[in-house]
Formats: structure tokens, sequence, C-alpha cells
């Protein structure tokens, strides 16, 4: 009887150390919830903003989400590489085209893929950027010293 009851108290022990660690873990929360407001509204209730950086023109910020009543601001990030207008639109684009002498730029064309953020998207695209200075070389052309 003596040895049954460190035991069971051992046991015990471990069970709630167990549930405690399971707790934890289940208030995380997952990628997902922290994108949605904490009320209980379903997609097409929630209404979201574009995101807006904290400095300049790209990088990190903040998107409003509102849903009945409630307004709530949410983290966002906009890449520096790419077109603010159409950061929340992604995009399945072709290969760059040629360059264009007069204007020097060569551009691509893309269909939307999906929006996110039920973002209000153009069913297509086209982008452009400047043409690069510099002229390739193959692999085959390397100059050996």
């Amino acid at each position: 009887m003596r040895r049954l009851f460190p035991v069971t108290l051992l046991l015990l022990l471990l069970m709630l150390a167990t549930a405690e660690a399971n707790r934890r873990k289940a208030h995380k929360g997952s990628k997902h919830d922290k994108l949605r407001p904490e009320s209980e509204c379903s997609a097409a209730e929630t209404q979201y903003g574009k995101c807006v950086p904290d400095k300049g023109n790209c990088g990190d910020g903040l998107r409003e989400v509102t849903c009945k009543d409630r307004t709530d601001k949410i983290n966002c990030r906009i890449p520096c590489n790419w077109k603010k207008d159409i950061s929340d639109c992604k995009y399945k684009f072709g290969p760059w085209g040629a360059c264009d002498a007069a204007e020097n730029t060569k551009s691509r064309s893309g269909t939307l893929k999906r929006a996110l953020f039920n973002a209000e998207c153009q069913p297509s695209v086209t982008v452009s950027k400047p043409c690069s200075p510099k002229v390739k070389k193959s692999r085959g052309d390397k100059k050996y010293n």
C-alpha cells in the first residue's frame, strides 16, 4: 500500500503536466486564426481594407478588417519589388517580352489566379520594367585567364 501511493501520485502529476502542455498548444492558434478578427463572422461578412505600409510604399504595414460593427487592424506586408495596386491579387505571368528600344522597357502579362482578402482584381494585367543594360553571357562564353 505504501508503494501504491507514490506511484499513483506520480501518474497524476504526469497526467496534469500533459494536459497543461496540450492546453497551451491549443491556444497558440494557427496562421488563419490570426488573420481573422475575434468576432464570429463569415468570410462574406468580413471586409478587408488595403495594406498600408508603415514607411514608404512597401514593407510591413497594417490592414483594416471590418465585420458588422467591429473594426480591427491586422499585420500585412507589401513586397518591395511588386506593384502596390495589385499586391492582394495573385497572377500567373508569362515570360518577359523583348526590350522596346523606344521606351527602354520590357513587359509581360498575367492572368488572375486568385484574389486575397476579398480584393477586387483585374482578370488580366500587364507589368513592365526597365531593360537591363547588360547582355547576359551564356555559360560557354566564360573567359579564362
